[in-house]
């Protein structure tokens, strides 16, 4: 991606809005398949929560309902593929490595939830074991001491998630979509209850077949002008990045309400506040101080080292923490693609071949049922 805006193009059959992870994964899974499709992002691709996120690719870290359990299966299974895939393409770099994951208990009452948690991944087919206390140090130097146990997530990763998103974008343009970059969508054409295209800011249209809405945390605000209520909510996440301290860790930790991510430049991400302030993405004393008490739970080693850099994000979270999937209600064609709130690269493979499946067949697999903004109607 350049960063200059492409010319508007001619009809699409699928025109997407919103240059996050989820939009360009979708993207890229049409072109794969030969359907054309064009990608709207009113800034540039990658630039939001994609830009903000740790980049963690692993199982649910807490019992899912069955449709999450069931696009994150998907979507771990299928990165090793999908990056391997891209990169090739396009010659980017998306700082993956499998790095796995550990999920630190540090009282009894953190062992008996871990303990569920292994039993629950376990039983859903996730590669995990429980890590004795007396090994711990020695599997993750970087470790605090008197910790009580935790769990091995073999299956989990990590990835630089803009990288990835505008990788993305970049193979989907390679494979003949559109990608729009500082170009807002501002409303739609409709005949009835079908959508005809999306209204560019410049007054251009651009005429699509079949439409979703992937804008994230903004997504909101189109369901306001289609008067359906598709109730986004920004999540705000502070993260700062460490690097040069006497001890690095070479897996993910996770515990305390966060975790560290160690990225394949040496510099570990550690993250992240959850804060619901509106459309604030400033970085915060209060936040700092949050990351600082996550460092001295997770690896305390990483205090000596040094801040090289803070940024904040808006998650797209939803008022039930759950996605939303599927048609817009009292249309035909229009779709969205929301709501994925921490875990937009988690889901974002299984997301994109349901709802692919979906625009194909014309109407949503009955997978996403769970996820449909039906659920937000007056009255329900």
């Amino acid at each position: 991606m350049s960063g200059s805006r492409q010319r508007t193009p001619g009809a699409v059959d699928v025109a997407i809005v919103g240059g996050g992870i989820i939009g360009c994964t979708l993207a890229y899974e049409l072109a794969r398949k030969g359907i054309s499709a064009a990608v709207i992002e009113r800034g540039e691709v990658g630039g939001e929560a994609s830009w903000a996120s740790a980049g963690i690719i692993s199982p649910p870290s807490h019992a899912a309902p069955p449709l999450r359990l069931e696009l994150g299966r998907r979507s771990l299974a299928g990165y090793p593929w999908l990056i391997a895939t891209v990169q090739e393409e396009t010659g980017v770099d998306v700082g993956y490595r499998h790095w796995g994951e550990i999920l630190i208990a540090r009282d009894e009452a953190e062992v008996a939830g871990l303990r569920e948690l292994l039993a629950w991944q376990e039983g859903n087919g996730f590669d995990s074991e429980w890590v004795e206390a007396t090994d711990l140090h020695d599997l993750e130097p970087a470790l605090p001491a008197g910790l009580l146990g935790a769990v091995l997530v073999n299956d989990a990763g990590a990835v630089v998630v803009n990288r990835l998103t505008r990788a993305l974008a970049r193979a989907a343009v390679a494979r003949g979509a559109a990608v729009l970059e500082h170009t807002p969508a501002v409303g739609f054409a409709r005949e009835g209850d079908r959508t005809t295209g999306v209204r560019l800011a410049d007054g251009a249209l651009l005429p699509a077949g079949q439409v979703v809405l992937a804008a994230g945390a903004w997504t909101a605000r189109f369901g306001v002008d289609l008067d359906r209520p598709l109730p986004t909510l920004p999540v705000k996440g502070q993260m700062m990045a460490l690097a040069d301290a006497p001890v690095m860790p070479h897996h993910v930790i996770g515990g305390a309400g966060g975790y560290l991510v160690p990225r394949t430049d040496g510099s570990i991400a550690v993250g992240a506040t959850e804060e619901r302030v509106g459309f604030d993405k400033r970085v915060t004393p209060a936040g700092l101080r949050e990351l600082i008490g996550l460092v001295e739970a997770l690896g305390p080693g990483l205090l000596e080292g040094m801040v090289t850099a803070t940024w904040a994000g808006l998650r797209p979270g939803t008022i039930d923490r759950e996605p939303i999937l599927g048609l817009v209600p009292g249309y035909r064609n229009l779709w969205v693609a929301t709501g994925h709130f921490r875990q937009g690269v988690q889901l974002a493979i299984g997301t994109a071949e349901l709802m692919v499946d979906s625009l194909q067949a014309g109407r949503p697999d009955p997978l996403l049922d769970a996820a449909s903004a039906a659920r937000f109607a007056a009255g329900t």
